[in-house]
């Protein structure tokens, strides 16, 4: 919607958007998915100030678009909430429910409620883990798909317009990395394994070789894929409507919410940031998956140093981090450089407030009481 005045006398919002910024073949799809006045996720709202519609009991209105773009946002993020809620559900209660159950039926895999915890085989364990996380992320994921129905050419970017922009975010995300680590790498722990295990929920104690290898090419590769796919498929694209920065914002405060973890809350949410910008900036979602693979890989180096019990591994780890920083920083530079500036973002602008769009997607039912559940649990594993 560019070069639009206030006020102006027609509105059509699908029309006037901006698609400059992908291809042909998801712009057609797109668009059309929009223009389906059935659609209750589809912002396609038209009017002309000259004419009034006669609503029933109302008398002739002049349509508001105030109205329309809180009704769909409302639509959007009662979805969202929903899936989060069964992505919290799956990962704290049906979880722990199941370890019950299978303790019963004399599996052996132990836990309590009311600690994350867990004891038992390690192929009990390690399987346990990667069913739980995979199907808290595939059953929302599918959830939204269902609802939005969304055509997978819009839900999978899949065309690499611009490549430099794939490796400047996988840069970027090096960068965070690092960032993101170093409030807690002098914390005294024996350790960064243990804390890296931690916030995936799971128990070192009992990991052998082979778990450990399965675990770790499941969580890096796998999980991070699915993961991309509901933040930056599911989530993301209904949003998108409304102009990258505030489908980029959304998608990264749910993000945040769902790390349920004050430690991981930075990361999450600056990963997830970083990998919604490289995806529309290089026209691919292949680049949300490298971002999120290489934060992934990042962690896991510093867990293998820090395996290291000799005195040299201080050393060592600061100057990894120095160098993947330094290395990461200089080839954000460089690119900037080659590239130059230009307009990657499809913005959209609306006469409405961006502080009104906000409250309109913060109150829509049930995200508020999912976002406060993911507040408690954070505040709860602080303290406990």
């Amino acid at each position: 919607m560019k070069g639009l005045t206030f006020e102006r006398q027609l509105i059509d919002v699908v029309e006037e958007y901006d698609y400059d910024t992908q291809y042909e073949q998801y712009n057609r799809y797109y668009k059309n998915w929009r223009k389906n006045k059935q659609n209750p996720f589809a912002f396609n709202f038209e009017m002309n100030r000259k004419e009034s519609v006669y609503i029933e009991g109302k008398g002739f209105k002049v349509p508001s678009l105030l109205d329309a773009e809180s009704e769909v946002i409302g639509h959007i993020m009662h979805v969202v909430g929903i899936a989060m809620l069964m992505w919290i559900f799956i990962d704290n209660i049906i979880g722990k429910a199941a370890i019950q159950i299978l303790d019963h039926f004399g599996i052996d895999i132990h836990a309590n409620f009311l600690s994350d915890g867990v004891h038992g085989g390690p192929k009990e364990i390690v399987t346990f883990f990667i069913a739980v996380s995979f199907l808290k992320v595939l059953v929302p994921t599918i959830y939204m798909k269902k609802m939005f129905k969304v055509p997978k050419e819009v839900r999978f970017m899949n065309v690499m317009n611009h490549p430099s922009d794939m490796i400047r975010a996988i840069a970027i995300s090096l960068a965070i990395s690092v960032i993101t680590t170093l409030p807690n790498i002098y914390n005294g722990t024996n350790s960064q394994l243990y804390n890296y295990f931690t916030t995936l929920d799971t128990d070192i104690s009992v990991w052998g070789q082979t778990e450990f290898v399965a675990y770790t090419i499941y969580d890096i590769i796998i999980l991070s894929i699915i993961t991309e796919m509901f933040f930056h498929s599911a989530v993301f694209a209904p949003l998108r409507q409304f102009g990258d920065f505030f489908a980029i914002g959304v998608t990264a405060v749910v993000a945040g919410l769902l790390a349920q973890d004050a430690a991981e809350v930075p990361a999450a949410i600056l990963i997830t940031i970083v990998a919604g910008s490289g995806m529309i900036r290089s026209g691919s979602i292949y680049t949300a998956f490298f971002v999120r693979i290489v934060y992934k890989m990042y962690r896991l180096a510093i867990v293998i140093i820090e395996t290291d019990t000799s005195s040299n591994m201080y050393l060592d780890r600061n100057l990894f981090m120095l160098v993947l920083f330094s290395l990461a920083i200089g080839t954000v530079l460089f690119i900037r450089l080659m590239s130059g500036k230009r307009e990657c973002y499809s913005k959209y602008y609306s006469e409405i407030p961006e502080t009104k769009r906000i409250r309109a997607a913060v109150k829509a039912y049930p995200f508020p009481v999912v976002a406060c559940l993911c507040i408690l649990a954070i505040i709860l594993k602080q303290v406990l």
